[in-house]
């Protein structure tokens, strides 16, 4: 995302957040590649924005929705709020359960294997 959009953005993601019931004083940009990805405090939610447009956002809700129906390791999305697309001031906003980060060396290769094993197991399983 152009970096002269970001805190319109940004402001788009905390303005859905609050609507939606939830507190959104801080965003974190944790990625800004062809969307951002936001952490937002303190309802500590990840937000995806991206333009409206230029998004794969309704994809990405049904198939979260389609993996935990088969309990697959995938991020979910935020339980607090209805699981859907929001949109505001030109963009796009999805909402998922944000996972504080693991050090590399906590997991073991085979928990590394028996998770995408587990994944790709559970992919199988939808269309």
């Amino acid at each position: 995302m152009q970096a002269s959009e970001v805190s319109r953005a940004v402001a788009a993601a905390k303005l859905i957040v609050s609507a939606l019931g939830l507190t959104a004083d801080d965003a974190i940009v944790l990625c800004n590649s062809n969307r951002l990805a936001l952490r937002l405090l303190p309802c500590d939610v990840l937000a995806r924005v991206a333009y409206v447009g230029q998004e794969v956002a309704q994809f990405e809700v049904e198939l979260a929705q389609r993996l935990a129906e088969t309990e697959s390791p995938a991020g979910a999305l935020e339980p607090r709020v209805e699981p859907r697309v929001y949109d505001g001031d030109g963009f796009v906003v999805t909402l998922w359960t944000y996972y504080e980060p693991v050090a590399t060396e906590e997991v073991s290769a085979a928990d590394y294997v028996n998770t995408l094993e587990r994944l790709h197991a559970g992919m199988r399983k939808l269309d």
